[in-house]
């Protein structure tokens, strides 16, 4: 039973280069999903949890004998929208998140040494307010520097890319471009920061005192394990659900 996901939408003529050629294609706006009151009706859900090993076609292969039904696990699952959603091996994980938080953290003190509402000195002239994204800071006892990648006044943090040297607590660090500058109070690696945290009773807070931290290394290790657990339909009822989807997918 081969069905993959496109071989039944309709064609339709597509100006690519809107210059008035039209070319065949398929419709791959449509879309296709089983509606809230239709899931409450079905009964032939299983629960699946995702291994190490299981790509969406391997899993297809194994629950349906066919690979390429792995597009019914989105049919049925909300929070899988685009391929990127199925939980990440280990490996891929790691790589994700080294991608994603690369850089350095500089912690100050105090948000308003990140940045601040506009304000004025005794002659009128602007007092630097904020860092510039893209630009350089400078350390100004280690000479080290580095360019702007984020400015995040909730953590009280500057994140740093392509760095050359190393930064040393309570040294200045000034911006080339803003000006802006504060005192140094640490330096972390940005996927062990902060991204949010957490009360006794697991609720989501910006406030730290008293609270969890749960950082974004941490964070995405458990969002991609709660991805982990998915909705299938049993092998008996995907004869009927394909036979309605072609003939939903062409009206």
């Amino acid at each position: 039973m081969t069905e993959r996901y496109f071989r039944h939408f309709p064609t339709i003529d597509f100006d690519v280069k809107n210059d008035g050629n039209l070319i065949k294609a398929k419709d791959i706006f449509r879309n296709i999903r089983v509606s809230n009151p239709a899931e409450t009706e079905i009964t032939s859900y299983e629960y699946y949890y995702i291994g190490e090993q299981d790509r969406p076609d391997v899993l297809a292969t194994k629950l349906y004998n066919d690979p390429t039904l792995y597009w019914l696990f989105w049919m049925v699952n909300d929070h899988l929208a685009t391929y990127d959603d199925w939980p990440k091996s280990e490996r891929i994980l790691e790589k994700f998140i080294k991608r994603k938080y690369v850089g350095k953290a500089l912690i100050s003190n105090l948000p308003t040494d990140i940045t601040k509402n506009p304000s004025v000195d005794q002659n009128n002239q602007p007092i630097p307010h904020t860092f510039v994204m893209g630009e350089k800071v400078v350390g100004s006892t280690s000479s080290a520097f580095g360019y702007v990648t984020k400015i995040d006044p909730t953590n009280n943090q500057i994140i740093l890319n392509d760095i050359v040297g190393s930064f040393q607590n309570n040294e200045i660090v000034t911006g080339s471009k803003s000006d802006k500058s504060f005192t140094l109070s640490s330096v972390q690696n940005f996927k062990d920061r902060p991204h949010h945290y957490e009360t006794e009773e697991g609720i989501k807070t910006s406030v730290s005192t008293g609270n969890t931290v749960v950082s974004n290394e941490l964070y995405e290790q458990r969002f991609n394990e709660d991805k982990r657990t998915i909705r299938y339909i049993k092998f008996n009822e995907v004869g009927a659900l394909l036979r309605e989807f072609k003939q939903f997918i062409r009206v």
